[in-house]
């Protein structure tokens, strides 16, 4: 029988726990030898700094492989030994060292360094309480279950959405809750319902976006919706457009916020390894590096959106690298968020004032590594989105899908294949501007990339090109594939009905598609597809035509 994914986490995990300890053995021995070494022979004391380096980094580690009480133990003499350690360095008399250690061990240390290997017989079991894997869904698209007694209201609500890829499950009452919601991505619900003191089935909503329809405005009622876990309140749940498009955004959120990508770099392998199966378990992308010399040229391979990195790696130093990165311009704003088992508030902040953006204390948690990795990646990809995305559709900017049109005109040159450009334009959009206003012309541009983005495969590119044009790029798609695509989406486009003011009213949309290979360059198959779309328009728009010698 196959291993569940929790399985196999904890197996990994258990297996670099044997790792740690087998190791950690060895080094113990080779540090209590050190100690009493330098507590007889002045020339011996050098080996103190290496002793600190140790527990140091068993200070910082241990708790993380479950040995919580070496670690603790491994900090105390930390404390005791770093003194010596610093007066090496300062050039102190090794004769005084030597004393100032025979002097500590006689006061009680010298039974706390040699049960040390003793602590590594009594850990934690291996907890993978944290993993919470999600079945992978066929293709994107979103589930959705909707708790609404009024029956019509619900058929209007899930028929629309449907129109926008999204897949409804709808219930009549709290009663016939499914036992799992392990395939539900939002919930919609009636607050009478939430707010009914026999719904016992709140607690299944905890990690999953809830949208309420409510219709009462009063400070009271919002409030005890917030302190239900609410997300969004909607006070019109039959505007369609307006609906998807917050449940788009709560959705992209909630996406986000588990996704990234995570370079790590600490010269403590096993340490690293266990970082690693940590982050990748919880969904995220992850590079693990134990050379901090590769750096830079990993950094511009994986391009990560966080960089976790220790404070002490042998000969390197954290901040150092940390200021050496920012030498150049394009890691000016990648987060560096620095690990280490050093409490020293005032040298935390030093090591912050040298580059990074946040120091964390060792040991850390599963739990908590993957929420800190998560948060980070997540403002770190918002922050990027300012950028690259534009602000009303959250599809890429003009500049962007060119280039990556051109990367695609690139790759089908490349490998031979074929794929298609679509530019698509909303019909008699200045006339929705003008008899509605620009924020209900707004509106309508949303729920249209709305639609491209559900409607479309995950790898297809899509940007607006400019105002109420679009540019689509269909990678390893013939023509004919992409005609027919483009003309459903049309139709069910035009399906969708829009509030304006007191009335309601639809809008269609036109587009032309050209094959990217039958031209000589990526800035003219857009030039086609263009051409295409204005003989759509002259043909009387809401359709879709292929580019001249292109047709299918």
């Amino acid at each position: 029988m196959p291993q569940s994914p929790s399985s196999e986490v904890r197996r990994k995990l258990e297996t670099l726990r044997n790792r740690f300890r087998d190791k950690t053995i060895r080094e113990i021995e080779g540090l209590v030898a050190s100690i009493f070494n330098a507590s007889r022979y002045p020339e011996a004391t050098e080996e103190l700094i290496f002793v600190y380096q140790l527990l140091h980094r068993l200070a910082g580690s241990a708790g993380t492989f479950g040995f919580t009480q070496l670690g603790e133990q491994a900090r105390k003499l930390e404390i005791a030994i770093k003194p010596l350690a610093d007066q090496i360095t300062e050039g102190v008399d090794s004769e005084r060292i030597r004393l100032q250690l025979k002097q500590l061990l006689a006061n009680g240390y010298e039974n706390d360094i040699a049960g040390l290997g003793s602590l590594l017989g009594v850990a934690e079991p291996v907890s993978t309480g944290w993993h919470k894997p999600r079945p992978v869904e066929a293709g994107n698209q979103s589930v959705l279950l909707i708790l609404e007694p009024d029956q019509q209201r619900k058929e209007l609500i899930s028929q629309g959405l449907a129109l926008y890829g999204y897949q409804v499950h709808s219930l009549s009452s709290g009663k016939q809750w499914p036992d799992s919601m392990d395939e539900i991505d939002l919930v919609m619900v009636k607050d009478t319902l939430l707010r009914d003191d026999e719904a016992h089935w709140l607690s299944k909503l905890r990690s999953i976006p809830v949208i309420c329809f409510s219709e009462a405005h009063d400070f009271t009622t919002r409030y005890q919706l917030a302190c239900l876990g609410v997300d969004a309140c909607i006070d019109e749940p039959q505007d369609i457009p307006a609906l998807a498009d917050r449940i788009e955004q709560l959705l992209a959120e909630g996406l986000a916020t588990l996704t990234g990508r995570v370079m790590i770099v600490d010269d403590d392998r096993e340490l690293l390894e266990h970082y690693r199966v940590v982050l990748t378990s919880g969904g995220l992308q992850v590079r693990a590096l134990d050379d901090p010399s590769r750096l830079l040229s990993e950094l511009s391979e994986f391009r990560p959106d966080i960089l976790l990195m220790d404070v002490q790696m042998g000969h390197y130093d954290g901040p150092v690298l940390a200021r050496m990165l920012r030498f150049q311009a394009e890691w000016l704003s990648l987060p560096i968020i620095f690990f280490s088992s050093e409490e020293d508030r005032d040298l935390q902040l030093d090591v912050l004032a040298r580059g990074g953006d946040d120091f964390v204390t060792k040991p850390v948690s599963d739990e908590f590594l993957l929420r800190t990795a998560r948060i980070r990646c997540y403002r770190a990809r918002q922050l990027g989105k300012l950028v690259s995305l534009d602000s009303l559709t959250g599809l890429l900017k003009h500049a962007l899908a060119k280039a990556e049109l051109n990367r695609e005109y690139a790759r089908c040159t490349r490998t031979g294949h074929d794929s298609v450009v679509a530019m698509l334009d909303l019909d008699h959009f200045k006339r929705v501007n003008d008899s509605y206003g620009h924020g209900t012309g707004d509106m309508v541009i949303k729920a249209l990339s709305n639609q491209l983005r559900h409607r479309l495969r995950k790898t297809d590119i899509i940007g607006r090109y400019g105002g109420e044009e679009f540019v689509i790029v269909l990678p390893e798609c013939s023509l004919e594939k992409a005609v027919e695509v483009l003309e459903a989406l049309s139709r069910d486009f035009a399906r969708l009905v829009f509030n304006g003011g007191n009335e309601e009213f639809s809008v269609t949309f036109s587009a032309g598609v050209a094959v990217l290979t039958a031209y000589g360059s990526g800035e003219q198959a857009i030039e086609a597809a263009d051409r295409a779309l204005y003989q759509r328009k002259r043909a009387g728009r809401n359709g879709v035509t292929a580019a001249s010698g292109d047709q299918p």
